[in-house]
């Protein structure tokens, strides 16, 4: 008879209770009776997070599922805000306020260490203001050259490594490289488009889809220059993006109507995960690929939604007695 042992060259663990386990793990537990393995989930799910201090939409965010931070957007009446608040993993707690009032602009960084680039302020103009959070206070950091609403940028970067790209109006190719001390301008996006979905760090970003008009293009930054990756499925604006450019996530956005659809990228392609329960537009994203969180949107709402994604580790019952 064929065995475990006759195929793997070894025996099954048999243990008390459930190890800290590698993937691809088997053991019997011979407390509860249960053959079980350690794998990796193959789709993501999602839950709900601590609701927003204050319903919002198109602002900034940076960090991690579990430590984020959303600052300048639009409030109910579309009042644009210098409203910032820190997210710990369960609940918003309102920050001191940004020094300029703000929406569309771009965030980078962590939950201690953030910046908010651009935007468009009170009365319709884009600025080029910048801002720099320390995890206690905002202070005005240096300008970006070119003042630009909704711009996508390499939002794992940091505050002296960081890169923002695209934005309007009117609608922009220009990327600006950040090295800790100064802007220069550097290669241009291939397409021209705003509200569009940024990732990555600096030297290795990712832009993904925009408008105008709506695009399902993706683009990789080595540095220097953009090149060309394979496109979306669904093209859309707005939506909240989070990872790296080998391991990126797409949430929600616009499309006319409004997408409930979930995309992550490996580096080569784009494939579909499981959509986000409320689709939004303008709605902002933090953290990883495989720990995404979606932050708001228009119209403004206090919602947030935790992602769980394909690559999350679980341990799976083979058998029952």
């Amino acid at each position: 008879m064929t065995t475990y042992k006759g195929i793997k060259g070894f025996t099954v663990q048999n243990v008390a209770s459930d190890p800290t386990a590698n993937t691809g793990q088997v053991w019997y537990n011979s407390t509860t009776n249960l053959l079980k393995y350690s794998g990796v989930t193959t789709s993501g799910s999602w839950t709900t997070g601590g609701n927003l201090g204050t319903s919002s939409g198109d602002g900034a965010s940076a960090g991690t599922q579990t430590a984020a931070i959303f600052m300048g957007r639009v409030t109910g009446g579309g009042n644009y805000n210098t409203t910032s608040e820190k997210y710990d993993g369960s609940s918003w707690t309102a920050t001191p306020s940004l020094g300029t009032a703000r929406r569309s602009g771009t965030g980078i960084g962590t939950s201690t260490a953030a910046v908010v680039a651009g935007g468009q302020t009170t009365g319709g103009g884009n600025i080029s203001t910048v801002e720099n959070w320390n995890g206690s206070a905002w202070t005005t950091g240096t300008a970006i050259a070119t003042a630009r609403r909704a711009m996508g940028s390499s939002s794992s970067g940091t505050q002296t490594a960081m890169i923002v790209f695209g934005g309007g109006e009117p609608i922009s190719t220009a990327t600006e490289s950040w090295n800790g001390s100064s802007w220069s301008t550097v290669g241009s996006l291939n397409a021209a488009r705003y509200v569009l979905g940024g990732a990555g760090t600096q030297p290795a970003a990712l832009a993904f889809g925009g408008t105008s008009p709506v695009s399902n293009a993706s683009e990789e930054w080595d540095g220097s220059s953009w090149t060309s990756g394979n496109t979306l499925g669904t093209a859309r604006y707005g939506g909240g993006s989070a990872g790296i450019q080998t391991a990126a996530l797409y949430m929600s956005g616009g499309n006319a109507p409004v997408v409930t659809n979930v995309e992550k990228y490996n580096g080569t392609s784009w494939s579909s995960d499981t959509a986000v329960p409320t689709g939004k537009s303008k709605t902002n994203g933090a953290g990883t690929q495989t720990a995404g969180f979606m932050i708001g949107g228009l119209s403004p709402t206090t919602a947030t939604f935790e992602f769980t994604g394909g690559g999350a580790a679980l341990t799976k019952t083979l058998s029952t007695e």
